[in-house]
């Protein structure tokens, strides 16, 4: 079977992979969806000598191999999350399951821009989710992403009637502004540079778009929010400045989080007795939980909002190079890849 990889940096290449074999209680599937993320396009740029893991991990599928004792069914439509917490480490115990010490121990194999994918046991039990019929192989995709984002608002305590300020017009800030949205925000603020990105979001996620190059950004917010600042402020772009930037904005008592990944060694200047008086909460949130992905494609079913818009390039699986270069000159949002 056929899946696409990292070669040499900045190629993309499609492998002969072995048909995925399993035990007795494992799920296959036939792959119909995967996004492609920005960790993708990283991997591509740095290239990766090692080839026995494809690109991707944002998927849906059809179940094509299930034991007879499980309840999964040949044919079902699922989304399945691309690596499980133990749930049995000191940091699952403490309600903490993506910093589990195990995380990625039990995955999707060998990826998730493959035909078919072998799912363990024990991912398909607590990490595989069906897709009610009315929701579509590729608006459910985005259920990986968007639980990310859902985990990052729920790690800033984000509660229906509060001020959510975005910074960062892409596929995360895009879903997060969305996802503030259809969770009840009094107000989505959504910040950037990219016209066209701002205007996807200007009515359909956010109340006020910013073009930073044009607009004061702060001078905004503190309309928008009485002068107090936003309940939460969380920064989707890789920049240590930016989240500089977006400790200005929050309100005293407020949280801001560091949502975005950034270079090793990142540091900023903080200013301690703002802290300590304003008493605003500092965090950051990286990846997701079974139950942040089930969240996710509730929300995706919901239709509170329309997150399809976030998708805006489409292609089929021989296109992955394209769906890839796709994202990385950001010509668009959220590039999605199909399996016929």
């Amino acid at each position: 079977m056929k899946g696409a990889a990292a070669g040499q940096p900045g190629q993309v290449i499609l492998v002969d992979y072995p048909e995925p074999v399993a035990q007795e209680q494992d799920i296959i599937l036939s792959t119909t969806a995967c996004g492609v993320c920005a960790t993708d396009v990283k991997m591509v740029q740095k290239g990766a000598p090692d080839t026995r893991f494809a690109l991707g991990h944002e998927l849906t599928g059809k179940v094509i191999k299930a034991s007879s004792t499980q309840v999964w069914k040949v044919g079902q439509r699922v989304a399945v999350a691309p690596y499980l917490p133990c749930d049995q480490c000191y940091y699952c115990k403490h309600g903490q399951p993506a910093l589990c010490t195990h995380l990625y121990e039990i995955s999707i194999l060998p990826g998730g821009l493959v035909e078919r994918v072998l799912v363990p046991s024990e991912l398909a039990r607590r990490g595989m989710f069906a897709l009610p019929d009315e929701l579509s192989d590729e608006l459910a995709a985005l259920a990986e992403p968007l639980g990310c984002v859902i985990k990052g608002l729920e790690d800033s305590h984000l509660q229906a009637g509060d001020s959510l300020v975005v910074i960062g017009d892409g596929p995360m800030g895009q879903l997060a502004a969305a996802a503030g949205k259809a969770l009840g925000c009094s107000i989505v603020i959504m910040a950037g540079m990219t016209a066209h990105r701002l205007a996807t979001a200007q009515g359909a996620f956010a109340d006020r778009t910013v073009d930073i190059s044009k607009d004061n950004l702060k001078d905004v917010v503190s309309e928008y929010t009485e002068k107090r600042g936003a309940d939460v402020v969380l920064v989707t772009v890789s920049s240590g400045e930016t989240l500089a930037d977006g400790i200005g904005l929050v309100r005293p008592g407020g949280w801001v989080n560091s949502f975005a990944g950034v270079p090793d060694g990142t540091h900023i200047e903080l200013d301690v007795r703002k802290l300590h008086y304003q008493q605003y909460h500092l965090t950051g949130s990286s990846g997701l939980a079974p139950h942040n992905m089930k969240k996710a494609l509730e929300l995706l079913h919901s239709n509170k909002v329309d997150f399809s818009r976030v998708i805006t390039g489409r292609f089929v699986f021989p296109q992955v190079a394209e769906a890839v270069a796709y994202m990385e000159q950001r010509v668009g949002l959220k590039a999605m890849v199909t399996f016929s």
